[in-house]
C-alpha cells in the first residue's frame, strides 16, 4: 500500500520543453503540463503540453477551500490531500493505492489567500517520475 502523498506542488522542478505557458489560475481539468524550475519560489505559470505528447502532470480536479482567515499551510495541505485523494479514483478509474500514479496540488499562498484565491488544483503524475503520454482520465493505471 503506498502512502498518501503530502508533497505540495508550490515549487515545480525541472524545466522541460512545452508548447505554451499557462497561468496556474486558469488551469482546467484535463490540462497537461511539464514541471518548471521555479528556483524554490512561487509558481504562476507552467509549460502547457498537449496530453498526447509526453508530459509530467495532468490536472484532474479543482475545488475551492472555504472562505475565512488563512487556515495555515498544514490545514491547507490536509484539506487539499483529502479533496484530491477523493477525486482520484473517479478520474483515473483505478484506486489510488494500486495506481502507478501519485498526486500533488497547487495551493494558495498567504498573499494569494488575502486576494481571494481559495482554489486547490489537483494534479497527478507517474510515481516513478516517468513522462505520461495521453490523458490519464479513465485510464485505469
Amino acid at each position: 500500500m503506498k502512502p498518501i502523498v503530502v508533497t505540495v506542488f508550490v515549487a515545480l522542478a525541472v524545466l522541460t520543453s512545452a508548447c505554451g505557458q499557462g497561468n496556474v489560475f486558469s488551469l482546467e481539468v484535463g490540462t497537461c503540463f511539464d514541471n518548471q524550475d521555479s528556483g524554490g519560489g512561487e509558481v504562476s505559470d507552467v509549460p502547457i503540453v498537449d496530453c498526447a505528447d509526453p508530459h509530467d502532470n495532468e490536472v484532474y480536479y479543482l475545488f475551492d477551500l472555504p472562505s475565512g482567515d488563512f487556515p495555515g499551510s498544514s490545514s491547507i495541505d490536509e484539506q487539499a490531500g483529502a479533496g484530491c485523494l477523493a477525486a482520484f479514483e473517479p478520474y483515473v478509474a483505478e484506486p489510488y493505492n494500486t495506481s502507478i500514479l501519485d498526486i500533488g496540488w497547487l495551493d494558495p499562498t498567504p498573499d494569494g489567500w488575502d486576494q481571494g484565491d481559495r482554489e486547490i488544483v489537483c494534479v497527478l503524475y507517474d510515481l516513478s517520475l516517468a513522462k505520461l503520454t495521453g490523458s490519464m482520465q479513465g485510464s485505469g493505471v
